[in-house]
């Protein structure tokens, strides 16, 4: 099936239903299931830090929503790879415990939030996010897809409300060639001179290792230390969540740079699956001079993964490092839909507004608030098939 073979998709689409998973240990219940079908859509480790999007700091005041899209009309039948179409992580905002009806994806780059098949991930967008209007005020959903007009999202028959997306470019993604040397010569001549000199520096300087399991060698009782002498520390909870969530769990993985000291100068946690790595976070060590830790360490990991078969390097959320500029270009859709009303569209309006007025409110990272922020966002009616609004991009 391909996105100019409209007739499948109906197909596929027709006698579906959506089986809606509310709170953490109903949707963790099947985190191995998610995670073999990310697999199957082409987003392999994109459900494998599941555990960790629930459990962090950020969704505390939040309740997480997934909503499956399943073939056939047997809503009691188990969840399996040949009944699962897509799947849409949602989190609604919360007021102590008054829920807002205001839902928003977990993540701006669109890692995680959306899976399904690339020829119908629009589709999914739009039946998840239809499904949920009917308790929601607005529901923003964010994926990874280029909205072309061949694959404009096809909402519920009889749902009504409005909607409106936007396209942003993401590069977080690096291609990895069979060799090191051949994949450094993908990367510009100044990156690709840093990347050799400061791991040679670093060598010279500390005779440090990469050690692949760093998470076997270690414990527990070193987590604050090796939190509070990092760069860039942080609340220790939330240090010891993103260490737990790759160290521990399937697919999972922590690796680091160690001096011939035995200090710890770099670690990074991430998963794989398939042929995909993917990088969750780096923490480095404070103190070590002049010398480019994040680039030396990426030289290691680099060549690492390419002994392990890995083709795709991914880092999440990107970077800010001069290797950026080597990452594949992907896209990222922002889809809105609201409900018909007073408030919602006051507040569609209003927040354009003071965003532009105040730099702070535009920044304050809560997505359905930096999505709305944009006064090129055009809203069409969801019942009106042919009113397709214009599809604004912006980076």
């Amino acid at each position: 099936m391909t996105i100019s073979d409209p007739l499948a998709i109906e197909k596929t689409l027709t006698g579906t239903h959506v089986r809606h998973l509310r709170g953490a240990t109903a949707i963790l219940a099947h985190a191995g299931l998610l995670q073999d079908f990310a697999a199957t859509t082409g987003q392999p480790t994109e459900m494998h830090g599941l555990q960790y999007k629930l459990e962090h700091e950020f969704a505390r005041r939040k309740t997480p929503n997934l909503l499956c899209i399943v073939a056939g009309r047997d809503v009691a039948a188990p969840l399996t790879l040949d009944s699962l179409l897509g799947c849409v992580l949602l989190f609604e905002y919360r007021v102590a415990a008054w829920n807002t009806g205001l839902f928003a994806t977990g993540d701006s780059s669109g890692v995680g939030t959306v899976v399904a098949s690339p020829e119908i991930r629009a589709h999914i967008a739009a039946l998840a996010s239809g499904a949920v209007l009917s308790e929601a005020r607005m529901v923003l959903t964010c994926f990874r897809n280029a909205l072309e007009a061949e694959n404009t999202p096809r909402f519920p028959p009889g749902q009504h409300g409005f909607w409106a997306a936007q396209v942003r470019e993401v590069r977080d993604r690096l291609r990895l060639g069979p060799t090191y040397d051949l994949t450094l010569d993908t990367l510009g001549k100044r990156t690709r001179n840093h990347i050799r000199y400061y791991r040679r520096r670093l060598e010279k300087q500390t005779g440090c290792v990469f050690i692949p399991d760093a998470a076997s060698h270690i414990a527990e009782s070193q987590l604050a230390s090796l939190n509070v002498s990092s760069l860039k520390p942080l609340r220790q909870q939330a240090f010891d969540l993103q260490f737990h969530a790759t160290a521990h769990l399937p697919g999972g993985f922590v690796c680091g740079l160690r001096g011939a000291d035995g200090r710890w100068l770099c670690l990074a946690g991430g998963w794989r699956q398939s042929n995909t790595a993917l990088i969750e976070w780096q923490t480095n060590a404070a103190g070590i001079g002049k010398i480019s830790l994040s680039t030396a360490f990426r030289a290691f990991q680099i060549e690492h993964e390419i002994s392990r078969g890995t083709e795709h390097l991914c880092f999440h959320g990107g970077t800010e490092h001069s290797i950026g500029h080597a990452f594949a270009q992907d896209h990222v859709v922002d889809l809105i839909v609201r409900r018909q009303g007073t408030l919602v569209s006051l507040m569609s309006r209003l927040i354009p507004y003071f965003a532009q007025r105040d730099p702070n409110f535009a920044n304050r990272g809560n997505l359905l608030i930096d999505a709305l922020r944009s006064r090129q966002l055009h809203w069409a009616p969801i019942a009106d098939a042919a009113a397709t609004p214009t599809i604004s991009t912006y980076s």
